[in-house]
Parts: structure tokens; sequence; C-alpha cells
């Protein structure tokens, strides 16, 4: 596309020779695109330059990475080496006291189970005898609070049914009322409606004599 054009502009310059703005617009033409083709050029080196500068840093840096991790990896060994020996005498020294402690504790723990074992025993025959004392009770209260709350409860239904039929015979009577005046308010509108209708069908039968009138004074002259 490039050469094409290059062609193109060649062809142009070559044809109208004699024209001094197209020979001038094609020699700039061609000096602008050799300038960015110069330009493009020295770029392209610069990158080529500083990338290959760039891996070559990148190179060293990554060679010093490996021999300081070469050298942390031997110094870790020696390390782990160290403490793997340290661990084990300690880990004995351990097991042993464990072991010690463990068989103390067996001990001990059996001790404390069998006392606590008579001690829970003594506690629940005691707790049994309790709880009969106060489950009697508790039965003989529940009883006595039932009979007063069934006595209330019939004393409130009476009040209450003797309100509902005050009540219920107060709506009846607001109904009736608000009904008939819903009655007279209904039966007042429609008297307006039917006068409204009668006065605009009036009005139609009016508009519809004037029209025909007209019409037949312009038919007759």
């Amino acid at each position: 596309m490039y050469a094409q054009g290059m062609a193109t502009l060649t062809e142009l310059g070559n044809k109208y020779k004699d024209n001094e703005s197209i020979t001038g617009f094609v020699a700039g033409t061609l000096a602008d695109a050799g300038r960015t083709q110069a330009m493009g050029g020295l770029a392209l080196g610069y990158n080529t330059a500083m990338s290959s500068h760039l891996a070559q840093l990148n190179q060293g840096l990554e060679n010093l990475k490996t021999g300081n991790q070469l050298k942390l990896m031997g110094a870790e060994g020696a390390i782990t080496e160290q403490l793997i020996g340290a661990q084990g005498a300690q880990q004995r020294l351990g097991i042993e006291t464990t072991g010690a402690q463990q068989r103390a504790g067996y001990a001990e723990k059996g001790k404390q189970d069998r006392l606590s074992l008579a001690a829970r025993g003594a506690q629940n025959r005691l707790d049994i005898a309790a709880t009969g004392v106060e489950q009697r009770a508790g039965i003989r209260e529940t009883g006595a609070q039932q009979r007063q709350a069934i006595g209330a409860q019939g004393a409130q239904d009476r009040l209450n049914i003797g309100a509902k039929g005050a009540q219920d015979r107060l709506n009846i009577a607001a109904t009736g009322t608000e009904q008939r005046a819903n009655i007279r308010e209904s039966g007042s509108e429609e008297r307006k409606n039917i006068s409204r209708r009668f006065q605009e069908e009036r009005a139609m039968r009016a508009d519809a004599r004037g029209a025909i009138r007209s019409l037949g004074a312009r038919f007759f002259g």
C-alpha cells in the first residue's frame, strides 16, 4: 500500500510537472514520508537498544538472585539440621514427662469420679423427693387458679355479650340513617340528571331545526 501510494504521487508529479502547486504538493508529501520513515527507524533503533540493555540487566539480576538463594538454602539446611537434633531431645523429654503426668492424672480422675458418683446419687434422691413435694403443691395451685379463671371468664363473657348487643343495636340504627340519607341524595342527583338531559335534548332539537331552516333558505335562494 505504501509503494502504491508513492507510485501514485510520482505519476501525479510527472504528469503535471509544469504545475508548481502539484509538484510542490508531491515534493512535500514525499519529503514528509521520508522524514516519517527516518524518525520511525530512529525510534525502532532506540527501542531495540533499550530492550537489549534491559534484557542484560534482568539477566544479571536473575543470576544474583539465584546465587543468593543458593547461599540461603545452604544456611537454612544447617540450621534445620541443628533444630531437628534439639527438637528430638526435647520430644523425648516431653514424652517421658507426659507419661508420668498422664498416669498421675488417671489415678486422680478415678478417685474424683467415684466421689462424684456418690455425691450425685445422694443429690438425685434429694431432688426426687423435693420434686414430688413441689409437683403436688403445683397441682393444687393450678386447680385453684383454673377455678378462679373460669369464674372470671364467665363474668367477662356475660358483660361482653351485653356490650355487643348494645353496639349491634346502635350500628343497625346508624346504618338505617345512612341508607335513608343515601337514598335521598341518590334521588336528588337522579332528578338533576333527568332535568339536565331534557335541557340538552331540547337544545339539540332546536339546533337541528335551525340547521334545517338554514339549509332550506340556501336551497330555495
